[in-house]
């Protein structure tokens, strides 16, 4: 069954779907700086372009975000056009020089649907505290020739974005690896898991923001 997304207003913007604006929350918790749909683009090969505009752009991280509530509403070919440095998006819209030579072109950020944001783990043996869990979310980039999978955890004032080796989804002539979708791609609007001995608060604090965010009566979360 698919749902049909809930355009929601939330902090002077009119957004497409109630996800896209429970983003938006989490982002301003965390003071990450974002613009919603700031400019479209035509992206893929000069005969074949199609028209793509990303949800967010987030200017201090150089990221472009895009959110979608089910992995069959991502269109993976799309995606992968944006993301290839000849054809793409531009990696900075600004025009702003990239900060080294490691970016070769455009990284995007895919996000799903909010899950349960940070929590505590306990040991099943002894029901000792064991740290702490939190969601990762798939970066994609183009790296060599191919477009790479790889990992991003949201922080205060920013995305770290990890580059992992494999999860090639495609490559620069527009193949789409299909038959590792699912194995070496994951669930690329699915969070994975980060695991550490402690955590920021304030992290935990944002994804229960925007989980919990309700948008009924104006435009407060």
């Amino acid at each position: 069954m698919t749902i049909k997304p809930i355009p929601t207003r939330y902090a002077g913007c009119h957004f497409r779907s109630r996800l896209e604006a429970r983003y938006a929350v989490l982002f301003d918790t965390l003071g990450i700086r974002w613009q919603y749909e700031a400019e479209g683009f035509l992206v893929g090969e000069d005969d074949e372009k199609r028209p793509y505009l990303p949800d967010f752009w987030l200017p201090d991280d150089r990221l472009w975000v895009e959110v979608k509530g089910t992995e069959e509403s991502l269109d993976v070919e799309l995606i992968r056009d944006a993301v290839i440095p000849h054809g793409g998006l531009p990696a900075d819209p600004t025009g702003a020089p990239l900060p080294s030579t490691s970016q070769a072109g455009p990284r995007m950020l895919i996000l799903g649907p909010i899950g349960r944001g940070v929590v505590r783990l306990t040991d099943q043996a002894t029901g000792e505290h064991a740290g702490y869990a939190g969601p990762t979310h798939t970066v994609l980039s183009f790296w060599k020739g191919d477009v790479i999978q790889g990992s991003a955890t949201l922080d205060v004032g920013r995305v770290l974005v990890e580059h992992r080796e494999g999860g090639i989804v495609g490559n620069d002539s527009r193949q789409v690896y299909w038959a590792d979708r699912g194995t070496e791609w994951g669930n690329l609007t699915g969070e994975g898991v980060w695991i550490s001995d402690s955590y920021d608060e304030r992290v935990a604090d944002a994804y229960r923001a925007a989980r919990s965010a309700r948008f009924e009566h104006g435009e407060s979360g």
